[in-house]
């Protein structure tokens, strides 16, 4: 059992470390009024992502980005 606790504890503790959440842009959910802050009806696409804005809901999914060195 403590084996067990052990490895779930360092599998929760190593994306801390590793900051693989905080390199990536992540798609978002707004629930509830803030998400109605700009408008009640919206829906937008461009070069950084798709985004759909309902009543009381809004949805953002940015592109994934690539970058290429150039040596």
């Amino acid at each position: 059992m403590k084996t067990i606790m052990k490895s779930l504890a360092i599998m929760a503790l190593v994306p801390m470390f590793v900051g693989c959440a905080t390199a990536w842009k992540l798609p978002s959910v707004t629930v509830g009024g803030a998400a109605n802050k700009d408008s009640v009806l919206d829906a937008k696409a461009g070069k950084s992502g798709v985004s759909v804005t309902v009543p009381l809901v809004s949805v953002d999914v940015p592109f994934p980005t690539v970058k290429a060195d150039k040596d």
